[in-house]
């Protein structure tokens, strides 16, 4: 769309403006060192553990907290789980004596940061649910940004990275096309779970509940002719999503805006989707598409696994 010789960028589908080629990478969060190995002083083999991961190739262990980064790698666990914990599952998993672990769970509830159930089942409390997430997209930036980067490259449009929240979906990084006329999108935009195709690619792979929670909190807003706003509509998209394992937005929130999204599960629950966008005058067709979108599934495939592996 042009408005007095400008386009008009949409956050993958909404809008921005821009007038010509910007730095082209936007992260939410900075980088923090990553963890060195360092060779233990004892006589005694180590007790293999969980490392806190922390993004970047050199950690100064001079000035690194080994129990603080303990207690948070305890509530990352926590956080990925999609039940309360026992004392059992969490030491087998974190790799640390269950001593220490009962010990540093014991000052988290204190603390408040944890919750122990009448089971003796330990999950986060509800205020510490949000800053949790916020940790775990800087691990998710830091495994995706190679790949995105890559996949701009290969194909020169802009490239995306949402996850879902508690009640939303938000942009947490963005490496746009370095073409002219490009589509946009910006960090920390919330996205419509109905329409763009990241949030498509999220919603379609939650519970029924999580579904009907996402879409009452952002609301059913109709942005172009083509947005779905009807619900038994819906529903058959999001089925045809899962059945596909990929989502399109085809002018859907965006007028002359074409995305096409793939889901980035951790464990079993698609916490994040990446997006890649275009004017429409340059969406593929046919057998470009089937190449494109088979790159994509590809992409997000290879962050699951590593996200398994960082586990």
């Amino acid at each position: 769309m042009r408005t007095k010789g400008r386009w008009i960028t949409r956050n993958s589908c909404q809008s921005e403006r821009l007038t010509g080629y910007q730095s082209g990478v936007r992260i939410a969060g900075n980088p923090v060192e990553k963890e060195s190995k360092v060779p233990d002083k004892k006589s005694r083999k180590p007790r293999p553990q969980k490392r806190l991961h922390t993004g970047t190739e050199q950690l100064n262990e001079k000035y690194f907290s080994k129990v603080v980064g303990k207690a948070l790698n305890l509530l990352e666990l926590i956080q990925r789980s999609s039940h309360p914990m026992s004392l059992g599952e969490i030491t087998q998993q974190i790799g640390m004596a269950k001593s220490s672990v009962f010990r540093i769970l014991y000052t988290l509830e204190v603390a408040g940061y944890v919750r122990k159930d009448e089971s003796g089942n330990y999950g986060l409390t509800t205020e510490m649910r949000p800053w949790v997430s916020r940790s775990f997209v800087k691990k998710l930036v830091d495994i995706a940004k190679p790949g995105m980067l890559a996949f701009r490259r290969k194909f020169n449009e802009t490239v995306s990275l949402g996850v879902l929240f508690d009640n939303h979906i938000e942009v947490v990084a963005v490496f746009e096309s370095r073409q002219l006329i490009r589509m946009g999108n910006t960090v920390g935009r919330i996205i419509p779970p109905h329409a763009s195709s990241m949030g498509k690619a999220i919603t379609a792979f939650q519970t029924e509940k999580r579904r009907e929670e996402l879409l009452r909190s952002y609301g059913l807003h109709r942005f172009s002719e083509r947005t779905i706003t009807d619900e038994i509509e819906l529903n058959s998209a999001f089925e045809q999503i899962r059945k596909n394992g990929w989502s399109v937005d085809n002018e859907e929130s965006t007028e002359e805006g074409f995305c096409f999204g793939a889901p980035i599960s951790v464990g079993e629950e698609v916490r994040a989707a990446i997006s890649i966008s275009f004017p429409e005058a340059r969406s593929p067709k046919s057998e470009a598409r089937e190449k494109l979108v088979a790159s994509l599934i590809r992409l997000t495939r290879e962050i699951t696994e590593e996200l398994v592996e960082l586990q």
